[in-house]
């Protein structure tokens, strides 16, 4: 999870096999400052712990929030939002959820919670 501001939530993934880096915005940000501030960080952390040596970022895919990225319609949800692209992503699915489905999201979450445990 990425906070904006203190105004809203927004997702960013590093798939590590795939190289790639994927940025979630249920409010249609870009998101390309993010993730290449995050890119940077595995950079930083390669050289680090690898002591010494590049990561090569040019085998690295950046991937800004896509269209189909759903998107919240009220200024309240992004929370909700980022747990359900996190939800999503974990079980390798694309996030096909819309705003229609926040009550059911918000049950998921909550039952999530309570079970302290993951939902299948």
């Amino acid at each position: 999870p990425i906070n904006l501001d203190n105004m809203h939530w927004t997702s960013a993934c590093i798939f590590m096999e795939e190289k790639k880096i994927q940025y979630y915005d249920s409010m249609g940000g870009s998101g390309m400052v993010k993730l290449k501030g995050l890119l940077q960080y595995l950079k930083d952390e390669w050289k680090a712990k690898k002591k010494g040596g590049e990561l090569d970022v040019c085998e690295w895919e950046l991937v800004a929030c896509t269209r189909d990225t759903p998107q919240q319609l009220n200024g309240y949800d992004c929370g909700v939002f980022t747990c359900m692209f996190a939800d999503f992503v974990t079980k390798d699915c694309e996030p096909v959820f819309q705003q229609q489905h926040i009550t059911q999201c918000r049950q998921r979450i909550a039952l999530s919670i309570m079970k302290n445990c993951a939902i299948e």
